[in-house]
């Protein structure tokens, strides 16, 4: 605390005083509260840990601190003011990514609700609310060099995995009724309708799901030309950072897997950047058709839960992809196959109840077409009742491919693990899009700017950043958390702060008193090295002054 017990002997008595060092130049000036008696003066400090204040307001603290610790080990202000020029403008923009990491709430909400009832209010100075949206067109220009910036000094002070590199995008929603340079209606998902306003993000993430680029794009722009732009992006303007990773992979979901968008995908190689796909699942039965189930190897293996481990097995060929040579892996996992001749034989069973139940033919068939079973159930009506055929052996050939997919890679030196380990790496970053949706509440976004959309998605993005980077120290020590929970941890130890008053002392304290944190939250003070808060003096008002 700035505030330490001052001990004074006289003679035969001992005084207490809270005393106070404050630097002016070369000189230290010292402040002191004159406790009284030590007697009286341990009252008084009892009183302090414990007693409640006068107007008490709850103030949050921890993830504040903890935050505020890895943004400051990356230089995080220094790095904003490289680009900004104003030290004030770096401060308060920090303390945003900080807050909004912590908060997934407003800009408004932000500056004008949380900050009044943060520990970072002492930091920042924003005298208006309009402040926050100049800060962040100030940024605007060098968004893509602050990222970069804040990459190259987390790679100085942590040890992060360079050994792959992968590019996935995702879209995000924005709450606009028009379109705009940047804004374009399009599908945001699979369960939603068309002609949502969105726009897209591409991030490049390493194997601890920390995100080492990003950037934005239009939202009707396709996969393959994002990826184009993107790599060609960090293979210029960042080239001394992907220099050092060893390989780059671009995991394309087999939706956006043709001719056309393969053949692309190959020319940039030349730069370093492989792909890894899963091959369309009707061509799957041309690569699996010579395979023996029972002599694959393992080659995958994973706890699904604490006494279920989930297995893939997998034979390695290399033979011609769309007319190229390319490294072609079969797996087959067995818990697939099972659920899906569970689901198999799930369906055809309602089928079957449906006809049983009377139902009628138009339903029937709809039914049928819903779970793609034309091939297998035929409903015939014979003298006004409707009666099912059943093609066992379509279901039997149908179960026969299930629990197989195939993977293929221009990639020709990578072995079975290897390729199964980058496809599964594909899951990291949708966790991290999860956690930018979910936990960031990255989108939808509210602003009416592009440049405010992009300055609003790349300063999610750092603090994500942030996260991330805490989350793979903890990680690498054993402390294993979800961002979510690792979150809602440093979130949960705050303070409360009032005004103490006692008849023996001359001056009204104000008073910040953490609480205790939890066993977990002081862990992770002892990992980064960060004193347990105490209850500090934030203000002394004679006591003549209300």
């Amino acid at each position: 605390m700035s505030w330490n017990i001052h001990i004074i002997r006289r003679k035969t008595k001992i005084y207490a005083a809270l005393k106070n060092n404050k630097r002016e130049g070369s000189k230290v000036r010292s402040s002191y509260i004159y406790l009284g008696p030590i007697v009286d003066a341990l009252k008084i400090l009892a009183d302090l840990q414990i007693k409640p204040l006068i107007d008490e307001n709850e103030i949050s603290c921890s993830g504040e601190i903890v935050l505020g610790k890895i943004a400051n080990s990356v230089s995080m202000s220094k790095v904003l003011e490289k680009y900004t020029g104003d030290k004030r403008v770096a401060e308060a923009l920090m303390n945003i990514i900080i807050l909004r990491a912590l908060f997934p709430e407003s800009k408004r909400k932000l500056v004008q609700v949380r900050m009044e009832h943060s520990i970072l209010k002492y930091s920042t100075d924003m005298r208006y609310f309009e402040e926050v949206y100049q800060f962040m067109d100030e940024i605007y220009d060098n968004l893509g060099d602050v990222t970069y910036d804040l990459i190259k000094n987390a790679l100085k002070k942590y040890r992060l995995d360079l050994k792959y590199l992968i590019i996935d995008a995702t879209r995000i929603k924005v709450w606009k009724d028009k379109e705009t340079g940047l804004v374009r209606f399009g599908y945001s998902s699979g369960n939603e309708l068309k002609n949502l306003p969105q726009v897209n993000l591409v991030l490049g993430l390493n194997s601890q799901q920390i995100p080492l680029f990003a950037n934005t794009y239009p939202g009707n722009t396709s996969d393959v030309k994002m990826f184009e732009d993107f790599i060609h992006r960090i293979n210029t303007r960042y080239r001394s950072l992907t220099q050092k990773v060893k390989d780059k992979f671009v995991i394309f979901d087999q939706g956006n897997v043709n001719e056309d968008n393969i053949e692309y995908l190959r020319t940039f190689k030349k730069d370093g950047i492989h792909f890894v796909s899963m091959v369309r699942t009707n061509s799957t039965p041309r690569f699996i058709k010579e395979i023996d189930k029972s002599s694959m190897p393992l080659i995958y293996s994973s706890e699904k839960s604490k006494n279920e481990i989930t297995c893939i097995y997998g034979a390695l060929n290399d033979c011609d992809v769309y007319g190229k040579r390319s490294r072609v892996l079969v797996c087959y996992n067995p818990d697939l196959m099972n659920q899906l001749c569970q689901t198999m034989d799930r369906r055809v069973a309602e089928v079957k109840q449906t006809v049983t139940d009377g139902e009628s033919l138009e339903d029937v068939l709809k039914l049928i077409s819903k779970y793609n079973l034309k091939r297998a159930l035929k409903p015939i009506e014979e003298d006004g009742k409707l009666k099912l055929e059943v093609n066992e052996t379509e279901i039997t050939a149908r179960k026969e491919h299930y629990g197989f997919f195939t993977l293929f890679t221009d990639h020709l030196g990578l072995s079975a693990e290897e390729i199964i380990a980058i496809y599964k790496s594909r899951n990291l970053v949708e966790e991290g899009f999860r956690s930018l949706k979910s936990d960031s509440k990255i989108d939808p976004v509210y602003h009416s700017k592009d440049m405010r959309i992009e300055t609003h998605t790349v300063l999610v993005v750092a603090g994500y950043l942030l996260t991330s980077l805490l989350r793979a120290i903890l990680n690498s020590n054993g402390m294993e958390y979800s961002f979510g929970g690792l979150k809602d941890t440093i979130k949960s130890g705050n303070a409360v702060e009032g005004f103490y008053e006692h008849e023996k002392l001359r001056n009204r304290l104000y008073i910040h008193r953490p609480v205790k944190p939890t066993a977990d939250l002081e862990a992770i003070f002892r990992e980064l090295k960060i004193k347990v808060p105490t209850f500090d003096v934030k203000e002394v008002i004679p006591t003549n002054i209300s």
